[in-house]
């Protein structure tokens, strides 16, 4: 189901706390890493692998947004929607990406290219407003900057 590179990390993680459960999220994360997302398949057998019924896996994976049960695009981008940003004008910037990219929040471009979600809180409320794509921070946006990434962003992937 994973990489030994993988099953290693896992083996790893189990091993290092106190409480097997601890190492949930992290072996969450590496599932997500290697797959693109959590699959179904998943929650049982790092359910299994720790001694947890799938129910509490599941529990998990549905509080966590960084968590995904569904595929996402080659960029996700994730938009902070906080008071702060909100108030410098993330509505903005989030108009501004699903025009930019032609989708709502929430769904995937149909080159699988890009992908956005709002997000509660990146903690970068002194730069706001900011946002994350695929793990980098692009803070104190403007729909102008924004524009820039998303266009430099699809360059790349050409």
């Amino acid at each position: 189901m994973f990489s030994q590179e993988t099953e290693d990390k896992f083996k790893h993680l189990a091993s290092i706390y106190p409480r097997k459960r601890s190492a949930l999220i992290p072996m969450l994360l590496l599932a997500q890493k290697e797959h693109g997302y959590i699959k179904a398949e998943t929650i049982n057998y790092v359910g299994k692998y720790l001694d947890l019924d799938p129910s509490e896996v599941d529990s998990i994976l549905s509080f966590y947004t960084l968590l995904r049960r569904r595929p996402v695009g080659k960029y996700h981008i994730m938009v902070c929607t906080n008071l702060s940003c909100l108030l410098q004008g993330s509505d903005d910037i989030v108009a501004c990406i699903e025009r930019k990219i032609g989708v709502r929040l929430g769904e995937i471009t149909s080159d699988g290219l890009f992908s956005a979600i709002e997000f509660e809180c990146l903690g970068s409320c002194t730069t706001a407003p900011c946002m994350q794509v695929n793990g980098e921070f692009y803070e104190n946006l403007d729909v102008s900057r924004t524009e820039t990434i998303v266009d430099d962003l699809r360059k790349l992937a050409r």
